[in-house]
């Protein structure tokens, strides 16, 4: 990472490279952070990387609500306050301040629905980062049967449709269409009927990247 980021940041990174099944998306959020407030604090950004750290540790005894709809609230309030828990036990074992651990779990608990400022700016990174490098993963799920084609959907949708950064959210339009028409082209599992009208849509336009934040 850079030469100027901070120790728990550059901790965090190294936590959930080694852990986490999507680091893809928990590195993206944090670039799209910085695109969003270059000044972002390092709660923020500790946050951005590790807001869906729960992925990382399979629920055994603690299952998800409504898990197969990833757009649900029942999930999704479960999921960000186990994984706010998670990271603020993390936190404390790094002997970072409390201070900084309560705020990055407040900003975790809060990441899917927002509620003031940082934790919007927070949401929005999570959607743009989602729509950028998420929706394979979910196409593949379709077409193997583990989620619906119309769960998927509204999640995607879902992830759109909360962002209130208005920068945030101009991104997020042209990155939604692409993605809708990426799963409309996934195969339908095996012995399904194909859903009418599941077809690419042509053209879709062409995005700006953000810088990226420099992890290896």
């Amino acid at each position: 990472m850079g030469l100027n980021v901070h120790p728990l940041v550059v901790a965090a990174d190294d936590w959930v490279r080694e852990v986490h099944p999507h680091l893809p998306h928990m590195r993206r959020t944090l670039d799209w952070l910085l695109v969003l407030d270059p000044e972002a604090g390092i709660a923020l950004q500790v946050a951005a990387l590790t807001h869906d750290i729960e992925r990382a540790f399979p629920a055994d005894d603690d299952a998800p609500p409504a898990h197969d709809d990833p757009a649900s609230r029942e999930y999704n309030g479960w999921h960000q306050e186990r994984s706010a828990r998670m990271a603020a036990e993390w936190l404390s074992a790094q002997g970072a301040p409390a201070e900084l651990t309560d705020e990055v779990r407040s900003l975790i608990g809060a990441h899917e629905y927002g509620g003031w400022s940082d934790a919007d700016t927070l949401q929005a990174a999570d959607s743009l980062s989602f729509l950028e490098v998420q929706i394979d993963g979910f196409a593949e799920r379709v077409a193997a049967g583990r989620l619906s084609r119309d769960a998927a959907e509204r999640k995607l949708r879902f992830m759109h449709d909360r962002v209130r950064v208005p920068r945030a959210r101009a991104l997020a339009g042209p990155m939604l269409e692409e993605g809708l028409a990426r799963l409309a082209a996934a195969p339908s599992p095996p012995g399904s009927s194909p859903r009418p009208g599941s077809s690419p849509r042509p053209g879709s336009p062409s995005l700006p990247s953000p810088p990226q934040s420099g992890a290896s």
